[in-house]
């Protein structure tokens, strides 16, 4: 018999069960969940176990995909187990590597050995109420999918055994557009996001800057500028300014058809709703 593995996250009216057998895999649909009490993202310090089988064909995917050198091959962390009670959201992480990672989503691989994480993800929006968030460059994991300032958790978010998820967001804002601390009126946790194409978990977050539309966009393109001077390539190769209304976020909703992060289009239309 296959082994299970089986993740229950439960609030109210809201419950995810995820159950994993080696070529199977049940879905539920994403979920975003209001965030009314702490989360909690603890690391474990301790270490992915692989097949002797999963190990060669990660070595041999990262060997083809990696060719060119484009990717690194840093620490990824792997969500273990997910639980919650009348306290806390709390995940226990795992560590493993970015060609785990890469693999897993490359090939869709949903069974037990598959590299499934949680991340945080900032949806900025400006002083005059105008939402901000990026397509992805061509030389990224995902180019052209349109998503939030966002990415995997590094150790410099550690506090302890815990990841510091907003200052992984706020790190991320900057690195992906140039928001400075000093921009950010609050940066606020608002929903859990689960299911979802890869059964990955994203912390969401409302990051409120305290500048203007017109001044962002001489922000980044100052910002971009700098990262070319330096022979580097931004993350983003289109950065998406939206007005925060039901208006022009459903209207882009069903007419961009441009590839978008699974937690995007439900994030958007529920922070459309508080307006």
């Amino acid at each position: 018999m296959n082994r299970i593995n089986t993740f229950m996250l439960e609030r109210n009216h809201f419950s995810i069960q995820i159950s994993y057998r080696k070529g199977h895999v049940n879905l539920k649909p994403i979920n975003l969940t209001p965030i009314t009490k702490k989360v909690e993202v603890h690391f474990t310090h301790n270490v992915v176990q692989l097949s002797s089988k999963r190990k060669r064909e990660i070595e041999a995917f990262w060997e083809e995909v990696n060719r060119d050198g484009s990717f690194h091959r840093g620490e990824a962390f792997h969500v273990d187990a997910v639980t919650e009670d009348e306290d806390a959201f709390r995940f226990l992480l795992k560590q493993t590597d970015y060609a785990h990672y890469l693999h897993t989503v490359r090939n869709h691989m949903k069974d037990e050995e598959g590299c499934r994480i949680v991340f945080g993800a900032g949806l900025a929006e400006t002083q005059d109420a105008v939402f901000v968030f990026g397509e992805m460059a061509d030389h990224t994991a995902y180019p052209g999918r349109l998503q939030c300032a966002g990415g995997g958790l590094s150790r410099e978010d550690l506090n302890g055994n815990y990841f510091d998820m907003e200052r992984s967001v706020l790190r991320e804002m900057q690195e992906e557009l140039g928001v400075a601390p000093h921009h950010v009126e609050r940066c606020t946790p608002v929903y859990v996001k689960s299911g979802g194409t890869y059964d990955f978990f994203s912390i969401l977050f409302h990051v409120k800057l305290n500048i203007l539309q017109s001044e962002l966009k001489e922000i980044y393109k100052k910002f971009a500028e700098t990262l070319v001077s330096k022979g580097e390539q931004p993350e983003f190769k289109d950065v998406i300014f939206l007005e925060n209304n039901k208006k022009a976020i459903h209207n882009f909703i069903e007419n961009d058809l441009r590839p978008f992060e699974d937690n995007l289009k439900p994030f958007l239309q529920k922070m459309a709703e508080c307006t």
